[in-house]
């Protein structure tokens, strides 16, 4: 698999990452699976978009299946218990089967008029519960990968989704639910096809972006980090929750055009993510944060301009949710990767930060601005969470920063004392070691290796073992072997051997 990764050349740094169809065909099941689970719950609690979203069948549904999520997280958190592969396979198979059974029964009720009451409720809350649990496991599947894969899978889902969505827009309601509740069942047959194929972690698509990646390597455990990226996606997901419903709390409708042009917005914004990312640049730091901000401020400028037609706005708003919806996907694959709790702790999180506040703001407006005679209150208070929400997040950017300054520093001297180096090169092994810690950082260049995995480099070519390696780091064994692994993997070097005789055409 590895053998078809492009070969790197010493002094090399490409700019644009080249992926094979063999590395894509690879995730192709993962993207499917993740794509239909999610195009479920769109077509079931979302009315496909017809609107905004679909008020209390979506936001109701939200509040209802959040509950046992919260529990969940907080089992999880008090117990720090790790969920097996076998009961996550289960969870699966039988979400897959309730999702398909909920769809079908949200098409029957569609055929009786007036049916939309606690029955529908009930359908569209198991339909967004077991949707979410499928969700969870193809994001589970990527854990461990990197940047680039995690932002294929992801954004590559979720464009499919959005151009399937649109042309299913066309057909009657209950024909569409019909029709996605059998797409749903095509799962099992992916999740087979994926479970013979090696896991994405083995890709070796490796960009020079690294994003949140980087940032969860250092910060996964960092309550003060994590607490930052929390308040940061509360406020956006509060002004989100306003803004779909602006300015009474009721679902805008999309007309034709607005319908056409939201899709295309959003497949366009989440292909120039992709595009970004091939091209080597961060754009999963500030500047999906600057995007979410751009799309909330037209959002408010186009209710302005056309308080006649709403669904302009709402071209923004629903795109600018999209965007987050993406953006809480990444981050659960890049801190689950990590952090070293289980990874439906960091999912149900991740969940309840986006939606839940969301949700509860949906509801919420229906009863604070629903009598407002103007739309100043609404705009004032999504206005203003707008302004401060990433600020949090672009200040704390600078303190990382800052700190990844000062780490470098010392870890320079850590590595420089821990192979007895001193600042001049003396002759013989020390020599020696010093080429060793040059090729290294060299190589860091070439391959695109993190900080750690250089660290991991230079002891592993010196001879070290692998428990060396991890107690020398103060790191676990099996987080060494990873890195091994992850260096094997992005270098196409598979032993020690090779290692050292690559880092000999750096000597010579």
């Amino acid at each position: 698999m590895n053998a078809t990764a492009p070969k790197a050349v010493p002094g090399e740094r490409p700019d644009h990452l080249r992926v094979s169809r063999e590395q894509i065909a690879a995730l192709v099941p993962t993207i499917l699976g993740f794509m239909i689970s999610r195009s479920g719950v769109i077509v079931s609690s979302y009315n496909s978009y017809a609107s905004t979203d679909n008020g209390l069948f979506t936001d109701g549904s939200t509040l209802i299946v959040m509950m046992p999520l919260l529990i969940a997280l907080l089992c999880l958190g008090i117990t720090n218990a790790i969920v097996s592969k076998t009961v996550t396979i289960t969870i699966t198979l039988v979400c897959i089967a309730c999702e398909s059974l909920a769809l079908f029964g949200i098409a029957f009720l569609e055929c009786i008029p007036g049916s939309q009451g606690i029955e529908y409720l009930v359908l569209s809350s198991v339909s967004t519960l077991s949707a979410w649990l499928c969700m969870f496991y193809w994001l589970r599947r990527c854990r461990n990968t990197t940047c680039a894969v995690a932002i294929i899978v992801v954004f590559s889902a979720f464009a499919i989704s959005e151009a399937l969505l649109y042309a299913a827009c066309f057909l009657p309601r209950e024909l569409q639910c019909g029709m996605f509740g059998a797409l749903c069942l095509v799962q099992y047959a992916l999740v087979r096809m994926a479970r013979k194929r090696p896991l994405p972690e083995t890709s070796s698509i490796v960009s020079k972006a690294r994003g949140y990646f980087h940032f969860a390597e250092k910060k996964a455990d960092s309550v003060s980090f994590l607490a930052v990226i929390a308040l940061g996606t509360f406020m956006i997901s509060i002004v989100i929750g306003i803004l779909k419903g602006f300015p009474s709390g009721e679902p805008i409708r999309f007309g034709a055009f607005t319908r056409l042009a939201y899709t295309l917005i959003t497949i366009s914004l989440l292909a120039s993510f992709i595009v970004g990312m091939m091209r080597g640049k961060n754009m999963m730091t500030v500047y999906m944060w600057i995007a979410m901000q751009v799309l909330g401020a037209l959002a408010l400028i186009a209710f302005a301009v056309f308080p006649e037609s709403l669904d302009i706005g709402a071209i923004f708003v629903n795109a600018m949710n999209i965007l987050m919806s993406c953006f809480m996907s990444y981050l659960i694959i890049a801190f689950s990767s990590h952090g070293h709790r289980d990874f439906y702790y960091y999912a149900f999180g991740a969940w309840a930060v986006f939606l839940l506040p969301r949700s509860l703001m949906r509801v919420a407006s229906i009863f604070t601005f629903g009598d407002l005679p103007s739309t100043v209150l609404p705009t004032a208070i999504a206005g203003s969470l707008l302004l401060l929400s990433a600020q949090f997040v672009f200040v704390q950017f600078l303190g990382i920063e800052r700190d990844e300054t000062k780490e470098s520093r010392a870890a320079a001297k850590n590595v420089q004392r821990l192979l007895g180096i001193r600042e001049e090169a003396a002759p013989g092994t020390e020599m020696r070691k010093a080429i060793v810690r040059e090729s290294a950082k060299a190589m860091q260049e070439q391959f695109m290796l993190s900080n750690r995995e250089t660290e991991v480099l230079t002891l592993y070519a010196m001879g070290l073992t692998q428990a060396k390696i991890a107690e020398e780091l103060r790191i676990a064994p099996g987080t060494a072997h990873t890195h091994v692994k992850r260096i094997y993997s992005k270098t196409d070097l598979h032993s020690r051997q090779a290692i050292l005789d690559y880092i000999e055409q750096y000597a010579d």
